[in-house]
């Protein structure tokens, strides 16, 4: 509106009137002329007079006239718009520098440059002219351009000081009024404003203005009255664009009144009239119809009142709640009491929708991340006096029974205030499930503590039983047998017989006391196991193997041969062991044809994890049968079949030994040395040593034996072979004797004396079991990487089984990751090598670069030995690095490949990032779909859920769905915990970002 008075305030400014002397017949004549038509606005006549008059002057002798004229000539251009305007004035300032005409001159280049709209240039001219040396017309003119641009700035503390300096009885005294009573209202100053709006009711160029600024003014008090009744006389006489705003301020003004239905007509006649319906506008309407119990209709408009987190968002959200509510739509209510509740700025709503948002949760499921419980405990522990507490209380008991996200109940079960005796049964009960879920996942620690909670309560039978049987669990993994079969023994004293876990407690003692060496013990433990436990599985036949063991080790032969019969008879992996262990107790019975026919029935059938072993233990039994031929033909099968076998030394020791007895010296020698060059220190090659030596003695070639002894290294003085055994027969009997600290002693000695002994390996092996029993890990790693780095020994498997661990558990992960590597080699069981490739993968992963990742991956993935979760971890580690590497397609098809199980944490990242990819592209439906799919998966990994969470709020942001949008961040806000990994601020900084 102001930029339509201004341009009418500079058609007034171009009018003027300048004196002019008298001045010479003709030429004086031709100039008063020029100046009569100028002052009348005539611009182009008077530019001919004075241009005619100019050519007839002389610039020397008549330098002031042409001075004169030419300022003339500058202003008439200036009025004419020329194209010389800017550079007539110009060239006057630079001609006539201190003329008396300059400051005119130069005030006009400013007010040229305001009427092209050209503030910077403007300003720049106008601060150069001298305010006190303008004319009094000038002067106002000057005040009336610097107090517009100073209003344009929004500097309005210098426009009123420009705007206060023009007269009442300027021609510009309205302009100056309007502008000053415009900056008034701006500020709040409706007195002051309205007196000045009313002071230009009988202004020609405002009077039509004022009425609606003051119906705005009237507005703008809160005089709705005023504006209800004035509005439509208004309406009739003004332009449509105020009119639209007129009927604005109606609907407005009636909805404070109280009238809605005026309300409802004069919003939808502001709408229909093109006007913009934001969100105080669809509050309006909303709240409106609502109030007149159109609820349905009501429901668009205060849905997309809701908002940034404020007031509007507030009354909206919780008004639109009822409208759900009514309508039965409980899922959509129960997001708007979740605005409504968020906010504190109207505390008794906040308190009522908190309430009413728990109650839905609560009925509608308890929400994604646990938000019932959440929500019901935060509001039992602000409105502690409330008349609902009770009902809060009752119903958040009941959440935390149904809830089957344990983790995040327990988090709040925890900080549950005053909790009485029925929230320290809940308690109890999601501790214990806690606990469990904790020890599934691996977590040994929090599981001990979750129990230990549980069971601290003790308010419930069932559950103090079963944290105890539980946490048997925990220490039996430990290590720690004793605490172990206190707990399960605790467990028993409350449990009824009939359950699972009764006889799993019996076959866990029978194991405590089975490791003791305590084998009596052990067997009547899984004698009862077995009375108790009817299924025909792992765990029976695991037990009979254990009970037939017992029986072996107490020389009852036929009743081991029975369990192990009984075992295999399962049909389980076990039966391998089983039917090993029969041929080996037939044996011990002397019954030599039929342990023989057991060994070649488990050959035969090369299935399971002892075939090795078995064909191992049927050539030396053969041998030990005086079956040379036979003897020697297995285990030279053996020995090319099996390389990395632990009884590959003691096979070719026992090759060279049948050899002898067939009185094959030549087959017998190869095979000794065979012995020798395979593990030179172990005590294996002393006894090939002694072998090759009796064979050259036969022969009667000693010096030939002598010879061969040095060129292997190996000793060939008898007087130091027997300094070596004797040493390092003293140092293992102190080990037998359990005297480990003395034993590593004499081991250490043993290893400095003899460093090419026949007992190095030994020495080695047991100066590190030594060192571990100790304490004394460093020492250990350092004697086990020493005996791991003599090659392929009968330790290697136990070896690279303790090394790696306890590299990995130091955090020299590379060394780890090589040491694990090269125990998947060594194993000679499937599950030895499953959890070897397991440790090498995850500790590849501690240290290596994306090469060495990739390295790792394609390693495991031509493994046929490795469990889901070190595959899958592998896996998704690689597509983590081509993601990273821009090759985003082929890591989209392992995450797509992973996604199908989403227990784990990189099965979850794995749908999310398909989720992401999905939502990079703009498949906006496909991406919500999938969110809702990994919702219903009812993974256990919430950080992942919950940034698919915000990711879906981001999709209905891209849809223009700012409610639904704000409700999901609020949902992710309310229930996701924990608080401090980034989750919960990036959803709010979402929240903060709507308008």
């Amino acid at each position: 509106m102001h930029r339509r008075v201004l341009l009418l305030a500079l058609s007034l400014l171009s009018v003027g009137t300048l004196h002019v002397a008298a001045q010479a017949p003709s030429v004086d004549d031709a100039i008063k002329r020029g100046v009569s038509l100028y002052n009348f606005g005539h611009w182009a006549e008077a530019r001919t007079e004075f241009r005619n008059a100019r050519n007839a002057l002389s610039p020397v002798r008549d330098r002031l006239r042409v001075e004169k004229i030419d300022y003339y000539l500058a202003l008439c251009d200036m009025e004419l718009r020329t194209a010389d305007a800017e550079s007539r004035m110009r060239r006057f300032l630079e001609l006539y520098n201190g003329s008396s005409y300059t400051n005119e001159i130069q005030f006009s280049l400013g007010a040229y440059y305001c009427i092209l709209d050209d503030t910077q240039r403007a300003e720049e001219e106008l601060s150069k002219v001298r305010y006190e040396s303008l004319a009094p017309k000038y002067k106002d003119k000057y005040d009336l351009r610097m107090g517009y641009m100073a209003f344009m700035k929004g500097d309005y503390d210098a426009a009123e000081r420009y705007f206060g300096r023009i007269a009442p009885s300027s021609d510009y005294a309205d302009h100056a009024v309007y502008y000053k009573s415009y900056m008034a209202y701006s500020r709040g100053e409706f007195d002051k404003a309205r007196n000045g709006f009313n002071s230009l009711l009988k202004s020609p160029l405002y009077r039509d203005l004022m009425p609606f600024y003051l119906m705005q003014i009237d507005f703008k008090s809160g005089d709705y009255q005023a504006v209800a009744d004035k509005g439509e006389e208004l309406m009739s006489h003004t332009t449509p664009e105020q009119a639209v705003q007129i009927r604005r301020m109606m609907a407005e003004s009636w909805f404070q009144l109280g009238d809605y239905g005026k309300a409802v007509k004069y919003m939808n006649d502001y709408k229909e009239s093109g006007g913009e319906m934001n969100r105080v506008e669809n509050y309006i309407l909303g709240y409106s119809l609502y109030r007149q119990t159109f609820y349905s209709e009501a429901e668009d408009y205060l849905r997309a009142a809701c908002g940034a987190d404020d007031m509007l968002t507030q009354n909206a959200s919780y008004n639109l709640a009822d409208c759900y509510l009514r309508a039965g739509d409980k899922e959509n209510a129960m997001r708007s009491f979740a605005m409504a509740a968020s906010s504190a700025y109207d505390p008794n709503i906040a308190e009522d929708a908190l309430f009413n948002y728990g109650k839905l949760q609560y009925e509608l499921g308890g929400g994604v991340f646990n938000e019932a419980i959440n929500v019901l405990s935060r509001y039992v522990e602000l409105y502690p006096e409330s008349e609902r507490v009770m009902e809060a209380r009752r119903l958040l008991i009941a959440a935390y029974y149904n809830s089957h996200n344990y983790a995040e109940a327990y988090h709040a079960i925890r900080n549950f205030p005053n909790p009485d005796a029925d929230a320290m049964q809940a308690l109890q009960k999601i501790a214990y499930f806690n606990g469990l879920e904790s020890y599934v996942a691996g977590d040994l620690g929090e599981a001990e503590s979750s129990l230990e909670e549980s069971l601290g309560v003790g308010l419930n039978a069932k559950y103090n039983a079963l944290a105890s049987f539980w946490l048997g669990e925990i220490a039996y993994a430990s290590g720690d047998t004793s605490t172990a079969l206190q707990r399960y023994r605790n467990f028993m004293a409350r449990a009824p017989r009939t359950g699972n876990e009764y006889a799993m407690a019996q076959y866990n003692i029978g194991y405590c006391y089975f490791n003791n060496d305590e084998y009596a013990a052990a067997g009547e433990a899984f004698d009862k196991f077995l009375s108790l436990y009817s299924q025909r599985d792992s765990y029976r036949a695991d037990a009979l193997n254990r009970l037939g063991d017992v029986h072996y080790a107490s020389r009852q032969f036929d009743d081991a041969i029975k369990c192990y019969d009984a075992a295999a008879a399962l049909g389980t992996a076990e039966r391998y062991y089983s039917q090993f262990q029969r041929a080996v107790t037939l044996g011990a019975q002397n019954n030599v044809p039929q342990k023989i026919e057991s060994l070649q029935r488990i050959v035969q059938q090369d299935r399971g994890d002892y075939v090795d072993a078995a064909t191992y233990e049927l050539g030396r039994t053969y041998i030990g049968d005086a079956q040379y031929e036979a003897g020697v033909k297995v285990l030279e099968r053996f020995v090319g079949q099996y390389p990395n076998s632990r009884y590959h030394a003691q096979a070719l020791s026992d090759l060279g030994l049948a050899y002898m007895n067939l009185g094959d010296r030549d087959k017998a020698l190869k095979y000794y040395a065979m012995v020798v060059k395979a593990a030179p220190q172990s005590s294996q090659s002393k006894s090939a040593m002694q072998g090759i030596r009796d064979i050259y003695i036969a022969q009667g070639d000693v010096d030939a034996y002598f010879d061969y002894a040095r060129k292997t290294g190996l000793e060939g003085n008898m007087n130091e072979m027997t300094r070596d055994s004797l040493s390092y027969t003293a140092a293992q009997k102190l080990y037998l004797d359990n005297k480990t600290t003395e034993a590593a002693a004499s081991f250490t000695s043993y290893l400095s004396n003899f460093p090419k002994g026949y007992y190095r390996n030994d020495a080695l092996f047991y100066l590190s079991d030594c060192h571990i029993r100790d304490g004394r890990n460093d020492e250990a790693i350092k004697s086990l990487a020493e005996l791991a780095a003599q090659g392929h020994t009968q330790y290697s498997e136990r070896v690279l089984d303790r090394l790696s661990s306890m590299y990995y558990e130091a955090g020299q992960y590379e060394q780890a990751a090589g040491a694990f590597r090269s125990l998947y080699d060594e194993a000679s069981t499937s599950a030895a090598k499953i959890n070897a490739a397991s440790g090498y993968v995850a500790s590849t992963l501690k240290y290596a670069d994306d090469n060495g990742i990739m390295a790792m991956a394609d390693d495991v993935a031509s493994m046929a030995e490795v469990n889901d979760t070190a595959r899958r971890k592998a896996e998704f580690a690689k597509a983590q690095v081509l993601q990273r590497q821009g090759r985003g397609e082929d890591a989209m098809a392992i995450y797509e490949k992973l996604s199908d199980e989403v227990r784990s944490a990189e099965g979850a990242e794995s749908r999310y990032r398909l989720i992401e990819a999905q939502y990079a592209a703009k498949n906006y439906d496909r991406a919500e779909k999938m969110v809702y799919e990994f919702s219903d998966s009812k993974t256990p990994q919430n950080y992942w859920l919950a940034k698919a969470f915000i990711l879906l709020g981001d999709i209905y942001m891209s849809r223009g769905d700012s409610f639904q949008a704000r409700a999901t961040y609020q949902s992710v806000v309310d229930g996701y915990s924990p608080a401090d990994d980034g989750i919960v601020e990036e959803a709010k900084s979402k929240i903060a970002k709507i308008d």
